[in-house]
């Protein structure tokens, strides 16, 4: 939210500016191209409710946005190195913080509210720092090792600051435990030799040094942690485990994409119909993203679209990374957009908006290197209004979304015996998650109205976790639904295999007092399948 609200506030600073020109172009028009196609899914087939659309096109908007400052930004090359500087030591800055709030987690120190306590443990943790997931922090710490070379080969930092910021940046990278750093780590020191136009580089025998760190850390963690009394995995453990989980989203992803193939199953439609297929694939985890941007496409969008999509971006990319002249700032964005690309083909860093959006101002700033172009002069007036109603709208948007997270705090400290507190408001952006509140209410027994059913259904193929499916699966076994039972039984195997041992219990207990239990739990898979 800090970060969508910034770039609003700056776009109202920036209209103050006399003569201040906006700019649209090739790449703000593909970010408004999500919206269009989006709204044909929703007229015309009927993909998705409305309220998982809303935000999903605000922050397309936010994106484009976002290009059209960058882009404005970098009206000529002392922009664009200003630009670049400020981006650069705002991700350099960020990484060293984040690596302090990694080593002050992994201390077990509880400093809550300021940073996130994730308590002792003897096994090593997978410290988050303040992005609460460690793998998108991997991609930051990227971000923040793409600034600091350009931070260093500009001259604004020494060289033994640079040495001491790089070691920490590498640690905080391995300890997020992500495998990208693998791959983006050595791209980066193959891009770093070759020439570029500014006169001061990063010697091949340094970069090879600091290769060769990263990779000795990773390799021998495991031994480091364990002579400082934590257990750790190995990257054998890393790389193999009992069963891969990307794997079977990405076979999940093919199929929907080989059944929708022109126009896909909806925007954010991926975890549903992974809810309704999952029982038919390998045991995997369950996902509102496929874990790979372009299986994600293809099966919300289309493979038409994604093709299309594909085909300009890499062009574009080539025109804009490849082709334009090599500056210190265009090196600094395409080794940012580098390493968002390979991040997301194993994971969906930008649906975060944090990413999403720094990374469509880069895009803008390298569009307009590339192809200089005269903007519009828009009235001051209209765009810091602009600027207010969207801060207005965000004001509601968060305070309707308090009001949810109220309710949930009512459903976990009262169950959801409060019907008042998680009663659908008349006017809320978010009705899924009150349909989700409905859903903990009811208790399947016998006698069920089909009606009845059908909503336990839908609101499970929505939030499908391990107790919705569960009580679906009762519904449907007291109801005269055994195959359907079966088949949901199987889904929640397939999705929560970790957590499914507890369900195969409770179904055994059932079925020893209740035949119709019985009959389903002689068809369950069994209790530690993969």
């Amino acid at each position: 939210m800090a970060i969508i609200v910034s770039f609003i506030v700056a776009a109202a600073i920036l209209a103050r500016e006399n003569a201040f020109s906006w700019h649209g172009h090739a790449i703000t028009k593909l970010f408004l191209c999500f919206p269009l196609l989006m709204l044909i899914q929703y007229l015309f087939f009927q993909h998705q409710s409305w309220a998982d659309l809303l935000l999903p096109v605000a922050y397309f908007f936010l994106a484009a946005l976002a290009t059209v400052i960058g882009t404005s930004l970098s009206q000529s090359r002392t922009e664009r190195d200003h630009l670049a500087l400020m981006m650069a030591s705002a991700f350099f800055i960020a990484s060293l913080l984040s690596v302090v709030i990694q080593i002050l987690q992994v201390s077990g120190l509880s400093l809550a509210p300021v940073v996130m306590y994730m308590g002792k443990t003897t096994i090593f943790p997978r410290p988050y720092g303040n992005i609460a997931q460690p793998n998108q922090l991997a991609l930051i710490l990227c971000f923040g090792l793409a600034g600091l070379i350009f931070l260093y080969r500009v001259q604004r930092l020494s060289n033994i600051l640079t040495v001491i910021s790089a070691i920490m940046l590498l640690l905080g990278l391995v300890m997020t435990q992500s495998r990208i750093g693998w791959i983006i780590i050595p791209a980066y020191a193959l891009f770093l030799l070759r020439k570029d136009e500014h006169p001061k580089t990063v010697p091949g025998a340094i970069l090879l040094g600091y290769v060769c760190l990263y990779f000795f850390l990773v390799f021998f963690e495991s031994h480091i942690v364990g002579l400082l009394g934590w257990q750790g995995g190995s990257v054998i453990e890393r790389i193999g485990g009992v069963r891969s989980e990307r794997a079977a989203l990405w076979q999940q992803a093919w199929h929907i994409a080989s059944h929708h193939p022109w126009v896909g199953i909806g925007w954010f439609g991926f975890g549903e119909e992974q809810v309704r297929i999952a029982a038919n694939f390998p045991s995997s985890t369950y996902a509102e993203h496929s874990h790979n941007v372009v299986l994600n496409l293809a099966a919300e969008m289309g493979w038409p679209f994604t093709i299309i999509l594909l085909a300009f971006l890499s062009w574009w990319v080539y025109q804009t990374c490849v082709l334009s002249g090599q500056s210190l700032a265009v090196r600094f964005a395409s080794f940012c957009l580098l390493a968002v690309m390979v991040h997301s083909m194993v994971e969906f860093p930008l649906w975060y908006a944090y990413i999403l959006l720094p990374v469509a101002m880069l895009m803008g700033m390298l569009q307009q290197n590339r192809w200089p172009a005269n903007g519009v002069v828009l009235p001051s007036v209209l765009v810091i209004s602009g600027a207010l109603i969207t801060l207005a709208l965000i004001v509601v948007l968060s305070l309707d979304y308090r009001r949810v997270v109220q309710a949930f705090d009512v459903l976990r400290s009262e169950g959801a015996k409060n019907q008042k507190s998680l009663q659908q408001p008349a006017i809320t952006i978010f009705p899924q998650f009150y349909d989700y509140f409905k859903l903990m209410s009811i208790v399947p027994t016998e006698g069920m109205h089909d009606d009845e059913i059908a909503f336990i259904e839908s609101a499970t193929y929505r939030f499908g976790f391990m107790h919705n499916l569960n009580k679906l699966a009762e519904a449907c076994v007291l109801n005269g639904r055994q195959d359907q039972a079966i088949q949901v039984m199987r889904t929640l195997q397939r999705l929560h295999p970790d957590g499914y041992p507890e369900y195969f219990d409770y179904w055994r207990a059932k079925a020893a007092m209740d035949p119709r239990y019985m009959n389903v739990f002689k068809k369950m898979l069994p209790r530690n399948s993969p």
